[in-house]
């Protein structure tokens, strides 16, 4: 499936599932207007397309352990493909990395970790920054309080996205 073949409802679907994973497909075939039978036919298709890539519980950790979310800007002492690729798969062996995204700009990876505190962040760190992983320079930065905490992604242009698109594309004359 591409994403050429994906229509209104398959949108819908994948809008719906991600606000309520455990919906049952009865409910979700009366949410998007299909029969339960046809609902599921396209679910499975999704799935093994691809584009739904699972289905995850989110845990409320600070209720069960002290916690500490921690951003970090990591710079690479070489541009190099084969550090790079050495660097990521150091990440993936990292539970507390949670995330890790190689970026552009000032430096070349945000990493997002949690850890029980700052003495476990410390630890960490230091092991990033040895002479093995290719690391020059870890800057880190502490979350206080998380104001929008990832829930979802938009799975089309929001009406405010695609009215400043088309203004840009078209401006009215006389607005600046």
């Amino acid at each position: 499936m591409t994403t050429k073949e994906i229509d209104r409802t398959d949108l819908r679907i994948l809008d719906v599932l991600q606000s309520d994973g455990r919906i049952t497909n009865q409910r979700l075939a009366e949410r998007v207007a299909l029969s339960p039978s046809a609902c599921l036919s396209r679910l499975r298709m999704l799935e093994s397309s691809g584009l739904i890539s699972g289905y995850h519980a989110r845990v409320a950790l600070e209720k069960l352990r002290p916690t500490v979310v921690v951003y970090a800007e990591v710079s690479m002492k070489r541009h190099v493909l084969t550090d790079f690729d050495r660097f990521d798969a150091l990440v993936q062996d990292i539970p507390e990395i949670v995330e890790s995204s190689r970026v552009s700009g000032p430096f070349d990876y945000l990493l997002k970790a949690v850890v029980t505190d700052m003495v476990e962040w410390k630890d960490l760190a230091v092991a990033l920054l040895s002479e093995a992983n290719g690391v020059d320079r870890v800057v880190t930065y502490i979350v206080m309080t998380n104001t929008k905490p990832f829930v979802r992604v938009p799975i089309t242009p929001s009406a405010s996205a695609t009215r400043r698109l088309s203004m840009q594309l078209h401006p009215i004359p006389g607005n600046k």
